[in-house]
């Protein structure tokens, strides 16, 4: 592997940025073992799927900015690499959001439902 001329900020934001794009691929591989399905419909590698797909891009758009813009210091419109990181973050605000209260179900026990101790099969209140 060569060096980068723009130094070895560049080189590590490049791999950062590699990383969270093979990551936001890697959440939507299918996998049968998953836990439980995710909100597009399928067991897949990350059952957090699609807000940790915009989560690692996102993650990724801002090491691809931070690189271009302070380590290379290329000119050109400022909106364009905003705007795809607004949406990005809109994306993952909107599918934790939605997430959260799926997920609740499979941690909260049902209302009216006293929770037990694993181990002993005892109540919480000592019964």
């Amino acid at each position: 592997m060569s060096k980068s001329p723009y130094g070895p900020l560049y080189t590590a934001l490049l791999w950062v940025s590699k990383l969270c794009a093979l990551g936001a691929v890697l959440t939507l591989i299918p996998w049968a073992s998953a836990s439980w399905p995710n909100l597009i419909g399928y067991r897949s590698l990350c059952t957090f799927t699609p807000a940790s797909t915009f989560g690692c891009a996102l993650l990724a758009g801002i090491a691809c900015t931070v690189r271009a813009r302070l380590v290379r210091r290329r000119p050109g419109p400022l909106f364009v690499p905003v705007a795809v990181l607004a949406v990005l973050a809109i994306g993952t605000a909107y599918w934790t959001a939605v997430w959260v209260p799926i997920k609740l179900k499979y941690t909260a026990p049902p209302a009216g439902i006293e929770a037990v101790d694993a181990d002993s099969g005892a109540s919480e209140s000592g019964q």
